[in-house]
């Protein structure tokens, strides 16, 4: 029987990266987190009306799902300086999608970080895989209140780095899932915190100002729950009482 109470803190699995992921996961379900900026971008691209996000394996072309679905977005790393590569729609900013008409559209998206740790988890079986971030943290952890098996919180880090906005981000998830109350000065501890781990805000691009003080730090806004559906996620938070297992999707 799925759970339907609290989940007491052992529990929950902390990973610090997406390199302590075991080679070989076992069953049970992961909440990828990647706070700046892959799960924060999801959440907004399947608020915004997208009908999913498809993660493309790593290694694989990005773009392909683009010829086989012609009318979606692909996006994927930015320039550094507030745009897209070239090849892509629109780059892993929850701002930078505001541009995008998404009603019902297709997406497909890649980040060197949060991506690749979804990739890495597209093809294992039995495995539930969530997205998680700040934006949605209550959401997600009231989803897994509903989870059967072990729950791990897989931080996606920076280039085999810790991030401490993950921590942060899994932190917040941990404290729904398990029953917390995040009140109104505990959410602006983090807040504060969120807005000062890249440092000053007036020195980052115009579009990441915006991504962290609108996006990031706008906790628990969103009531959206990105849920691994094969190679893609899709919102599953109508879905009441229910974490679904997807299959693996080896291509």
């Amino acid at each position: 029987m799925s759970r339907s109470t609290p989940l007491a803190p052992s529990d929950l699995r902390v990973l610090p990266t997406r390199e302590t992921l075991p080679e070989n996961p076992t069953p049970g379900t992961y909440v990828v987190v990647d706070v700046m900026y892959f799960s924060t971008t999801v959440v907004e691209l399947l608020a915004g009306g997208a009908s999913c996000v498809h993660v493309p394996l790593a290694r694989s072309d990005p773009t392909a799902f683009k010829r086989v679905n012609p009318e979606a977005h692909v996006g994927g790393e930015g320039t550094g300086d507030g745009r897209p590569l070239a090849r892509y729609d629109f780059f892993n900013s929850p701002s930078d999608i505001r541009r995008l008409d998404l009603a019902d559209t297709p997406v497909s998206m890649t980040s060197d970080n949060g991506g690749r740790t979804v990739a890495d988890l597209r093809t294992v079986d039995d495995c539930t895989v969530l997205v998680g971030s700040t934006i949605n943290a209550a959401a997600v952890g009231g989803a897994l209140r509903r989870a059967d098996g072990p729950v791990s919180l897989v931080c996606a880090g920076s280039d085999g780095a810790n991030a401490p906005e993950d921590h942060l981000g899994a932190r917040l998830i941990a404290h729904h899932a398990t029953g917390n109350v995040v009140d109104t000065e505990t959410r602006e501890a983090f807040r504060d915190r969120l807005t000062e781990l890249r440092g000053p805000l007036e020195r980052l691009p115009r579009s990441r100002q915006r991504d962290i003080i609108e996006h990031v730090a706008a906790i628990d806004s969103r009531s959206i729950v990105p849920e691994l559906d094969g190679d893609r996620l899709v919102d599953t938070s109508d879905h009441v009482g229910h974490i679904r297992h997807s299959p693996a999707v080896p291509s």
